[in-house]
């Protein structure tokens, strides 16, 4: 098994084996060692726009004024608006090995219903999907932002981050 893979949380290698499952590629330690490449590089990427635009990496994302921007245990970005009368906007981008989820789905009356914290999944009561796999990262928006200037911001991010993860698995897999 390859250095990169196997120092990965545990929880992120069960994805990354299922990921290779559903994706098509070889059932062998190349691919799971570039999907773990993959990652880390998708991690990073995410790091540096939390950092480019000024979010607060948090464990759990309480102020319903704020919205955030997460990266789940498989590498799917969700980003989801502040709270406007009950409901919010949310983004769901997986990543583009996945067979087994939408590529992109989008909701502008958005509910969860559940935590939005590390480790555990994003449920939809509405929304572009019914869950999420588990949050790995977790960013908040600036407080001082507007309603709709958080919004623009989310779809900047998300719109960057996929750009930037479509890149990766171009590059990544023209190795396979």
């Amino acid at each position: 098994m390859g250095k990169i893979f196997t120092n990965l949380d545990t929880a992120i290698q069960n994805h990354l084996m299922m990921i290779r499952e559903s994706s098509g590629l070889p059932d062998n330690d190349v691919s799971l060692e570039l999907l773990a490449q993959g990652w880390r590089e998708k991690e990073s990427a995410f790091n540096e726009q939390v950092g480019t635009m000024g979010m607060e990496a948090v464990d759990e994302a309480t102020d319903l004024r704020r919205g955030f921007l997460a990266l789940t245990q498989s590498g799917s970005l969700v980003a989801v608006g502040p709270d406007n009368n009950g409901v919010r906007r949310a983004v769901y981008v997986s990543i583009d090995r996945r067979r087994d989820v939408p590529g992109r789905a989008e909701s502008e009356d958005a509910r969860i219903s559940g935590e939005e914290a590390k480790g555990k999944e994003i449920i939809f009561a509405a929304g572009p999907v019914k869950q999420s796999s588990a949050v790995y990262l977790l960013a908040l928006l600036p407080s001082a932002l507007a309603l709709t200037d958080q919004n623009q911001k989310l779809d900047e991010a998300t719109l960057a981050l996929t750009k930037e993860f479509q890149a990766v698995d171009e590059t990544r897999f023209d190795e396979v």
